[in-house]
């Protein structure tokens, strides 16, 4: 379920701040720990053209891992049940693509612009340069990562960036989410604001503590990222171990993460799983490209 709170900013009311531990036939959750697979961050290689390497650009050694949510852990639906996955190795952008970024495919013509007016979103801002771009649609954050010869990263991998080969219940580790560690809702006795009390978005890499040990920045927090894959409530039960790309058709997209609306640690877990309308563009849609390894 998700509620909304009046920041001191004005905010749509297409926002909704999810407080509760789970929304049943929203999310999911679960941990595990993972069976040991020599996952490992490197700059990416260099090209065949010669190019030197994007220090964007992080090299992720392929492994199998627990994905999905075990038994006795909170939140838990139905669609997110504990399964061993194996992926190949990959890479994935170390931060949110920002608006400068994406602005710059805009203007070369890769892109096409945002058209939410919230106040939250960061299209067009001249002060919200680094922050994360949001108010994407599933389609537009492809068309980026498309421009940039690269892709969306499966749910899969990146579920398995985010948690690492030993299963890591958030990014960092197991300390519950915080605003020492993600960019959430702040609670303050009876209130609290949007963004760690800022009530938008924060800078990408705010949060150093919050950093995987492979150094990718906000893989909770600040935007759900959109993946690659359709939703589909009984892929896990019906898909394959190895490298799933998730279903073939479907009418929502799975993003992953949490954002600055959510309060709840639960919501930043790195097993949480959510899903929406391709369509939907509201401020907490973010995304990262990956690519192949």
């Amino acid at each position: 379920m998700r509620w909304s709170l009046a920041p001191h900013f004005v905010v749509s009311t297409t926002l909704a701040l999810t407080v509760l531990t789970g929304c049943p036939g929203d999310d999911t959750g679960g941990s595990d720990e993972a069976e040991e697979s020599g996952t490992q961050a490197d700059e990416a290689e260099e090209s065949d053209t010669g190019e030197p390497p994007d220090p964007n650009l992080i090299a992720i050694t392929g492994g199998s891992f627990e994905m999905g949510c075990p038994a006795g852990a909170e939140a838990c639906d139905a669609d997110n049940p504990l399964r061993t996955v194996t992926v190949s190795d990959f890479a994935i952008e170390r931060t949110e693509v920002t608006m400068t970024a994406y602005t710059e495919c805009v203007d070369a013509g890769g892109c096409s612009a945002t058209t939410n007016t919230d106040t939250s979103c960061t299209f067009g801002s001249p002060v919200l340069l680094e922050h994360p771009i949001n108010c994407v649609s599933w389609q537009q954050a492809a068309d980026y990562c498309a421009w940039k010869g690269r892709r969306l990263p499966t749910e899969a991998e990146w579920e398995y960036a985010a948690r690492g080969a030993e299963g890591r219940t958030f990014p960092w580790g197991e300390t519950p989410a915080s605003c020492t560690l993600a960019h959430m809702f702040m609670m303050m006795g009876d209130g609290g604001d949007y963004g760690c009390l800022t009530g938008i978005t924060a800078n990408v890499g705010t949060y150093p503590m919050g950093e995987t040990p492979e150094t990718l920045a906000d893989m909770a927090g600040n935007v759900d990222e959109w993946v690659a894959d359709w939703y589909a409530a009984d892929y896990y039960t019906t898909g394959p171990s190895a490298d799933p790309q998730g279903p073939d058709t479907g009418t929502q997209r799975v993003h992953r993460g949490g954002d600055f609306l959510d309060a709840s640690p639960n919501n930043l877990r790195s097993f949480e799983r959510w899903r929406s309308n391709p369509d939907n563009d509201g401020p907490s849609r973010g995304f990262r490209c990956a690519a192949d390894g």
